[in-house]
């Protein structure tokens, strides 16, 4: 039996129709896809039953889901009422916080003849990991009521994105086929902001006076659940350094970056240090940081967020080297004055008659060994001589034994001058290189031979184009280097590692011209830069610098954007590469006559002036 004094029943003993302030006269009632078909018919005052409405499920994808809610932002649900299943809900709306619980109490009275069993159940755009395990459902007695609780809770993930989420509260009951109650309801998750932010691997952290700027790749992701510009303002300790981002600058040397949750991006940061140390007995370690700051929506400045430290090591001008050669030249000084003041007193004494002893006879000094030395400067369509004239294949097995035998001059000595040929004396006996193994010049991915790519200079002319008939060897690596955004003297010292600088050069794998161009790569580069000819200089060097940017960007993007990688993927091959980074390799673990064919090639492209 009802109770005729309760005061949410109204006169005839139904709940009164909950009140629409959610929802203004001025706006259309707009249904999403899922709540389309729901109806109310009524006839005489009676319900009738209509088609069960389908539930909408999680949408699979973040973008999916963004524009899910976009298009809800702002859908009211209007209420439906019913006159055996009578609902209420004591708030309609709430807010919570990713990582709390909203709880939506819903009051259900059985204005039926028998006892029945009241299901809640939410329907609309909501994830139904917020609700958990909860089942809402009791059993009610004729004219009584019972209140159930709704938990909601959106874990502090980027998933749980902030605003308004629209659904309804919808009562059914089995013993009350056809019926139907229905309220509106709407939760806000509330914004909070994570961001994280760290430098990658630093490939060269050295600068000095001569290198005064480092390139540190920076990762900055947003953790938290609503899209932020993150501002980006370097500072650095104790040395004054400037920073410049690869990204939207404002003023001040700070930059911006735009995320949305759970989306992060890689800012490469260029360091220089305004004023390295002068003198030092050791590298002088420089500490770096960047804020990471969240711009609010209404004012100028934020918290900062993140704020992700690393070093960099500052050479001295004068180091513990030029120390000791100053030592060692003020030593020769004083040496060399009291040389000469005995020779002094010695003449002095020879003059007035004193016995002077006999000279010892002169040492003949010995010729210098000749090294071998590409002249930059020379045209690029004239073919490359040494001091002993046209090298014929004796020559160049003489060259590649030399270098494979383990030959080490001295390392400081430049392979590339701009003004020389050759050393005097003509004869092809060494070249001016570290002793590197022949595998580490070319394995057989790329090799000439079981012994490596030759060498050897070919006195034959190098072909370039036609265009181009007064060009160098400098300018055209400079000009390809500029075209690829590439250290053009690690070309130049990349070609003289694969060939040798012969633009006829032809392993037996079949690897052809100036930089050893494998035939498969030639057929996939040469027609994209509109070249056709491998053993033409200019066209051989644009094949490859066009493969080893493209191998650049495809490390890039897997995290390795390091020059070393992309040179080790060159002479490897980038799928024997990928399978190793996959398999978890590292520099350290990487083959050696891998790893030293790179570290070869910087090594010979930092002594070209």
């Amino acid at each position: 039996m009802q109770d005729e004094h309760d005061p949410e029943l109204g006169p005839e003993g139904l709940a009164p129709d909950p009140p629409h302030d959610s929802l203004p006269d001025s706006q259309p009632k707009l249904w999403p896809d899922a709540l389309r078909n729901w109806q109310v018919l009524e006839i005489d005052g009676q319900a009738t039953a209509v088609p069960e409405p389908s539930r909408v499920d999680q949408p699979d994808d973040a973008a999916t889901r963004a524009q899910h809610r976009e298009d809800l932002r702002d859908l009211q649900i209007e209420d439906r009422g019913d006159e055996v299943i009578v609902a209420t809900l004591d708030n309609r709306r709430r807010q919570v916080e990713c990582g709390s619980t909203a709880i939506y109490a819903v009051t259900v009275l059985n204005n039926g003849d028998r006892a029945a069993l009241f299901q809640v159940q939410l329907e609309g755009w909501l994830d139904p990991k917020w609700l958990g395990d909860t089942t809402a459902a009791a059993m009610i007695e004729p004219g009584t009521r019972a209140t159930l609780r709704l938990p909601l809770s959106p874990p502090r993930r980027a998933e749980s994105e902030a605003g308004d989420y629209h659904f309804a509260v919808s009562i059914r009951s089995p013993q009350h086929p056809g019926r139907l109650a229905r309220i509106g309801a709407l939760l806000t998750v509330l914004p909070y902001d994570a961001i994280d932010a760290h430098f990658l691997e630093l490939p060269d952290p050295e600068v000095s006076w001569f290198k005064r700027a480092a390139i540190v790749p920076l990762a900055v992701v947003n953790r938290g659940n609503r899209r932020v510009e993150v501002e980006l303002r370097g500072a650095s300790l104790p040395l004054e350094c400037r920073f410049a981002f690869a990204a939207p600058s404002q003023e001040g040397g700070t930059a911006a970056v735009s995320l949305q949750p759970n989306q992060g991006v890689s800012v490469p940061v260029r360091i220089e240090v305004q004023h390295p140390p002068l003198a030092g007995l050791q590298l002088r370690e420089v500490t770096v940081q960047v804020d990471a700051r969240v711009q609010g929506q209404n004012h100028q400045s934020g918290t900062i967020a993140a704020r992700p430290r690393t070093h960099l090591l500052a050479r001295p001008l004068i180091g513990p080297w030029q120390f000791v050669i100053a030592t060692g030249l003020a030593a020769a000084g004083a040496l060399g004055l009291l040389l000469f003041v005995a020779l002094v007193y010695l003449l002095a004494q020879r003059s007035v008659g004193a016995p002077i002893a006999a000279a010892p006879p002169p040492v003949v000094a010995q010729a210098a060994p000749p090294v071998i030395i590409v002249n930059l400067n020379q045209p690029a369509g004239t073919p490359v001589q040494t001091g002993a004239g046209t090298q014929g294949a004796a020559g160049q097995g003489a060259i590649t034994s030399a270098f494979t035998a383990g030959a080490s001059p001295d390392p400081s000595l430049p392979l590339v001058l701009p003004d020389q040929v050759s050393a005097p004396g003509g004869a092809i006996a060494s070249v001016p290189s570290a002793a590197v193994p022949a595998a580490a010049v070319s394995q057989p991915d790329r090799a000439s031979g079981a012994q490596g790519a030759s060498l050897a200079l070919n006195p034959a002319p190098v072909g370039t184009k036609s265009n181009d008939a007064n060009q160098t060897y400098g300018q055209m690596f400079q000009a390809v280097g500029r075209r690829f955004d590439l250290d053009w003297h690690m070309l130049a010292a990349q070609a003289y590692i694969e060939s040798g600088f012969d633009s006829l050069a032809l392993s037996d794998a079949g690897a052809m011209g100036l930089m050893q161009v494998l035939p498969d790569t030639w057929r996939e580069w040469a027609q994209p830069v509109e070249v056709s000819d491998p053993f033409d200089a200019y066209s051989n060097v644009l094949v490859a610098a066009a493969y080893l940017d493209h191998l650049r960007s495809e490390l890039g993007a897997k995290g390795y954007p390091d020059t070393q990688w992309m040179l080790v993927a060159y002479n490897w091959g980038p799928d024997k590469l990928n399978n190793f980074l996959e398999g978890g390799g590292t520099w350290d673990t990487l083959p050696e006559a891998r790893r030293q064919y790179a570290t070869e090639i910087l090594r010979i492209a930092k002594t070209i002036p």
